[in-house]
């Protein structure tokens, strides 16, 4: 009697086993080269992340760390960038600006080439003048306190001339906990089945949509954005007593650019923090509308990510100001 019971239990665990294992199969050969976001950050997050001790930055990039996401060849530096290697001390007589952001910035779904800092990177040195160097420090999903902290621990060290704060409309969330694991980072069925019931329980209603989701962020009750706003205040104290200039860049969430724009209350939210810590501030939206339609500036027709397109249309604003306001370059 026994031998039947355990019998009959063995073979169901056994076929549920199978499934799950063949299932594995077939979705790491499915997105070994997908284009679908919740996958590709989760393969972000497994391969090029690690986690530190640091409560107020949570992870970093895994130094030499590679991995292929959005179709794109992704490599991270030995200090942890997604950029060249770069010495601490910089070259004789170079200029040195260091971008912190977050995926934006990053460069989520382009090409390295492609990412603004080196499209800033390019136009600075192409208008002549001295050596000019552009740093890229952007981490996926990181918000401002992480973006702060990380400088104030690692990036300040580079001896940037220009910080160039990306400030994006989710960077006022609060900071994640962490979420590693031995099967959350090995799992591809797990990480597609989380990403297919976070996309259905927005379809349904279940969780609030990105519009609604967003304007909730911003209000002086919310912990996230009085973080945010305490954050730039401190990156503003930090690169002074560093020498280094400061600027605040607000890039706007690319889905409705065109004609009514539904969160100029956080970006007046955002001006008036960087503002009142004497930092300068540039409104990126103002050189990305009228070229087309929103979904030109985005990775996919599934991801607002900006592009290429984007990204340059980004550079070309920040070269502008550099040039107006920083006599060195």
């Amino acid at each position: 009697m026994k031998r039947r019971l355990l019998f009959g239990l063995l073979i169901p665990s056994a076929t549920v086993l199978t499934l799950a294992a063949v299932t594995e199969a077939a979705l790491r050969v499915a997105f070994v080269n997908s284009l679908d976001f919740g996958v590709e950050m989760w393969k972000y997050a497994a391969q090029l992340k690690q986690p530190v001790s640091n409560p107020r930055i949570r992870f970093v990039h895994r130094p030499n760390g590679h991995a292929r996401l959005m179709r794109v060849d992704v490599s991270i530096n030995g200090q942890g960038l997604r950029d060249r290697e770069y010495s601490l001390q910089k070259p004789p007589g170079a200029y040195r600006i260091m971008m912190l952001g977050d995926s934006t910035t990053f460069g989520w779904g382009v090409p390295i080439a492609e990412t603004t800092a080196k499209h800033l990177e390019r136009d600075l040195n192409g208008a002549g003048g001295r050596q000019v160097e552009v740093l890229n420090a952007g981490v996926g999903n990181y918000n401002t306190v992480q973006e702060v902290s990380s400088y104030v621990e690692r990036g300040r060290l580079f001896r940037p001339d220009l910080v160039i704060l990306v400030y994006f409309i989710n960077d006022a969330e609060p900071t994640p906990a962490d979420q590693s694991g031995w099967l959350r980072n090995r799992s591809y069925f797990l990480a597609f089945a989380l990403s297919r019931y976070d996309a259905l329980l927005r379809l349904t209603g279940g969780r609030p949509g990105w519009r609604t989701y967003y304007d909730s962020l911003y209000s002086d009750s919310q912990p996230g954005w009085r973080d945010a706003a305490g954050a730039i205040a401190d990156l503003a104290r930090q690169t002074r007593r560093d020498g280094a200039s400061l600027l605040v860049a607000i890039l706007p969430e690319l889905h409705q650019i065109n004609g009514d724009y539904p969160f100029t209350r956080a970006h007046a939210m955002v001006r008036a923090a960087a503002e009142a810590a004497g930092a300068p501030v540039v409104e990126l939206i103002d050189g990305l509308q009228g070229h087309g339609p929103e979904s030109e500036l985005w990775v996919t027709p599934l991801d607002d990510h900006p592009n290429g397109k984007a990204n340059a249309l980004v550079a070309a604003q920040l070269r502008a100001w550099v040039l107006a306001h920083e006599a060195a370059p």
